[in-house]
């Protein structure tokens, strides 16, 4: 099942990754990465990891770094980051993934429903979302949904 919250407030600071610009600045390199992130970044900005050591990767619109991938590729890439860290950051039980798009969105679903995570996804937004598979959603901790048509 994947745990949706809509508000923020009801997490301490160090309970909920906020900002993933700075969250993969400063814990992320391609030396992290295993087959999902790999996946994930090809799936979500169809973009290949060129240099493990220097993070280089090639992208539809040329060669550059992971910090050059979209944020939404980054909050997933987070995501595994946690779940392949938890010692590192014990206290996390939510991500925030208001700038997902749909697609990032799917991924992020499809890889919390595949670890059987129960990490919760930060989400205010409903662009697009209808797109995301059909499986089994808790909105809030009470509202159980099996589409994201009825987000």
């Amino acid at each position: 099942m994947i745990n949706i919250s809509t508000d923020e407030t009801k997490y301490l600071d160090n309970e909920l990754i906020i900002d993933n610009e700075s969250f993969f600045r400063l814990n992320v390199t391609a030396k992290s990465f295993h087959d999902d992130s790999i996946g994930v970044m090809k799936k979500i900005d169809n973009a290949e990891l060129l240099d493990v050591n220097t993070g280089k990767i090639r992208t539809p619109y040329g060669e550059c770094n992971i910090e050059d991938l979209s944020s939404g590729c980054k909050t997933v890439l987070n995501y595994l980051f946690i779940y392949e860290n938890p010692q590192i950051y014990p206290t996390i039980k939510a991500i925030n993934a208001i700038e997902c798009g749909w697609n990032a969105l799917e991924e992020l679903f499809r890889l919390i429903e595949k670890n059987e995570d129960d990490i919760e996804v930060l989400l205010q937004h409903s662009n697009n979302t209808y797109k995301c598979s059909d499986r089994d959603y808790c909105i809030d901790g009470k509202r159980h949904i099996s589409s994201m048509i009825d987000f």
